[in-house]
């Protein structure tokens, strides 16, 4: 058995009947997220669409032999209640067993998008009501091969009756099983395409319910949304199609206050059902893109769990080093864990001429523990796959599996065995028990601004540009990016913040962030900062509100014609900046900085201070130009007012930093397909933990490493 399972196994107290052959070597852990190893796992069962029966002890035993200590199981709801209060456990008793017996943990997937028929056809009033008008047909679940997928509506109150049931039928029979860690109480947080959002009776109603407890009256809502023939509530509709108008800006904000109201519902439900399980979760990493669009919200859904996660694959259209930095600053100091990783390509919908090789290099077992160290390097505590062998039936045949069809071992899995052997060393230990440096500059994310993109576009494109963009540029500068929310317990632990596309702010968030800068931070505004409040309402004076009071008259004039302005450039005395959607330029007043101006000499960068801080505006949108070139390093150190003292890197290697009490470490992981030679900080004599130290420069403190190529290098060091 290895180490670090060794290290969180002690004596079940579990006693429930049939369970007596679990063995009593294998107890009650400590969870995974408790900062003494690193765990790696996958999905293994999912109720159907099994690896098969006769495969189950065997396949275990080769988990355990390969150094995985975690496995994620799916507990679809229609394939458990087969009729109304009849539940078919046995085979989860059976793979919760072989778990234990193998000191592997375990976390129940609750899939209450998986509806069982019956439930269907007794409620047909409960049934999702499309954008379109139509009733979601009760479709087949692409990875677990069972009907009923995200047919019913939670807000039917016979669908959420029902729903308690099974839920807490599923905690009362595991509870206290030595396997069992907690429950994964919500599939990747998101409804994930707006086509899945429902305008059901029951949504309707709840919707007016809504916006009766935010508005108070009819009147102060027909004032609000322009609408001054509302006469009573039950008048208000769901709108169905994206359109800059406040009913519309004000369904998205009432769609994610439903999401997160059902998610806290399934965690109390479980914790009253089992107090010590824990409750698990995982988002798509796509907050940036999709919380306007289908309640995607990584951060908020992150508040309602005791640990928080991610998947990251091919359609969340940015690199996975952006999907572990987002769901770091989402957890906010949680635990977290990437819950879905690649184990390889799909064949799904692949046509002829279309070749995919974004897809494809993850067969490639280097590309696979690149990706695990990328994970790493951002702070997860946990590696899993969706899949531990691949699924025999369905569309995803054959897909993501590290293990082969028939469970024997690949060059995958081997690949994953070396780097949980390494990640067990004792050695090596001490980096699990650290936490990530905070970051060079916090990306803030605005809710109203990506509300706003959604309704005036159609689509969140402009806005998760601008954001991926961003990283991008700033990573291959050598900073490292925290994404947050602006509210003051997030932005008071950085010094530098920088906000995309702020072209809509509520007052409350401009008054965050100025009182921020007022205690000595330093902010960057791209291009037409709070020109909209949250409902879409421009000002005839911009900027406007407090932004107006410290920035008064200095825009000369602002150009919305995003189809315009790509290949714009800032000239500023560090070097070029490049721009894109957006272009507005400034006067020159007493009391401003101008720091950069556009081709035609009209000043396109201005800074004031602010208290002991600063705040920058931009005359454009740097982080969606920075998708296709990156400024220089000088550009955006002068920009951000950073020191400067990251490390050279020419945009290839990722450099992170971690630390605790007694200990540091530096982590640089090399994505290209050769070695690379690169300096680091080193405050004292380092361990060399993965790479090869090449020299020690006390007199500069700095380090110079090989970087082995799609590979890392990883030094520790002693505090001072």
């Amino acid at each position: 058995m290895n180490m670090h399972r060794r290290h969180f196994l002690k004596t079940s107290s579990y006693a429930s009947a049939g369970l007596l052959s679990v063995s009593r070597a294998m107890a009650q852990a400590a969870s995974p997220w408790s900062a003494d190893a690193f765990h790696f796992g996958a999905v293994y069962f999912r109720g159907q669409n099994n690896p098969p029966r006769e495969d189950w002890e065997r396949d275990h035993r080769m988990a355990e032999e390969d150094g995985q200590s975690l496995f994620r199981h799916w507990v679809p709801w229609n394939v458990v209640e087969v009729s109304q209060g009849k539940f078919t456990w046995d085979d989860y008793e059976t793979i919760l067993d072989l778990a234990a017996r193998h000191g592997i943990r375990v976390v129940l997937a609750e899939m209450l998008v998986d509806f069982p028929e019956w439930l269907i056809a007794n409620h047909p009033e409960a049934r999702i009501e499309m954008p379109s008008g139509q009733k979601r047909p009760s479709e087949m679940h692409i990875s677990s091969v069972n009907g009923g997928h995200h047919a019913l509506c939670l807000n039917h109150l016979a669908v959420s009756e029902a729903a308690e049931l099974f839920l807490t039928a599923m905690a009362s029979r595991f509870r206290g099983h030595p396997a069992l860690l907690g429950y994964d109480i919500w599939n990747e947080c998101t409804q994930y395409v707006a086509e899945r959002l429902c305008f059901c009776v029951a949504c309707q109603q709840a919707f007016r319910g809504w916006i009766k407890k935010t508005y108070g009256s009819i009147e102060a809502v027909a004032q609000r949304w322009h609408r001054p023939s509302l006469t009573a509530f039950d008048q208000i509709e769901l709108p169905r199609v994206p359109a800059l108008f406040p009913d519309f800006l004000d369904s998205i904000r009432w769609r994610n206050d439903d999401a997160q109201h059902w998610m806290r519902w399934r965690r109390d439900v479980l914790k009253k059902a089992d107090s010590h399980a824990q409750t698990i979760a995982h988002g798509n990493a796509k907050t940036h893109a999709d919380a306007s669009v289908c309640v995607g919200d990584d951060f908020r859904a992150a508040e309602n769990c005791e640990v928080f996660g991610y998947t990251h694959y091919f359609g969340n259209g940015h690199s996975a080093l952006l999907s572990g930095d987002l769901i770091r600053g989402a957890s906010h100091g949680k635990p977290f864990w990437r819950a879905e990783a690649i184990g390889g390509p799909q064949w799904f919908r692949r046509k002829i001429g279309e070749p995919r090789p974004v897809m494809d290099e993850l067969d490639d077992p280097v590309a696979i523990r690149l990706d695990a160290l990328i994970t790493m390097a951002t702070g997860a505590t946990a590696y899993m796959n969706p899949r531990w062998r691949s699924l025999l039936d369905g569309p995803l045949f054959n897909a993501f599996g590290w293990y082969a069809d028939d469970g024997s071992r690949t060059a995958k899995s081997v690949e994953i065995k070396q780097l949980a052997a390494w990640a067990a060393q004792p050695d090596v230990a001490p980096l699990w028990k650290m936490k990530p440096a905070r970051g060079d500059v916090a990306i803030v994310l605005v809710d109203e601004a990506q509300d706003w993109c959604y309704a005036m576009q159609g689509d969140t494109a402009a806005y998760a540009g601008c954001v991926r963009g961003l990283h991008r540029g700033f990573t291959a500068a050598g900073l490292t990016c925290d994404f947050i929310k602006p509210t003051a317990g997030m932005l008071q632990s950085h010094q530098v913040a920088y906000v995309p596309f702020p072209i809509a702010m509520s007052g409350q968030t401009q008054t965050a962030l100025v009182d921020w800068v007022e205690s000595g931070g330093h902010l960057v505004l791209e291009a037409c900062a709070g020109y909209f409040d949250e409902v879409a309402h421009s000002f005839p004076q911009q900027p406007n509100r407090v932004l107006g009071d410290l920035f008064r008259h200095i825009i000369e004039r602002s150009s919305f014609a995003l189809d315009q302005h790509e290949g714009l450039k800032i000239q500023t005395p560090a070097g070029e900046l490049p721009c894109a959607l957006y272009r507005q330029t400034f006067r020159a007043i007493e009391g401003i900085e101008i720091l950069g101006h556009f081709d035609d000499n009209s000043p396109a960068i201005v800074r004031r201070k602010v208290g002991t801080g600063s705040i920058t505006l931009l005359g454009s949108n740097p982080g969606y130009a920075m998708n296709k070139v990156a400024p220089s390093s000088a550009v955006l150190h002068a920009l951000l007012q950073t020191k400067g003292e990251t490390e050279p890197i020419d945009g290839q290697c990722i450099i992170r930093y971690f630390a605790n009490d007694s200990d540091r470490a530096a982590w640089v992981v090399n994505p290209t397909p050769k070695d690379r030679e690169i300096t680091v900080r080193s405050p004292s004599a380092p361990t060399v933990l993965r790479g090869r130290l090449l020299a020690l420069e006390a007199d500069t403190s700095t380090a110079k490493l090989s970087v082995p190529a799609r590979d890392a290098a990883v030094l520790l060091f002693k505090a001072r």
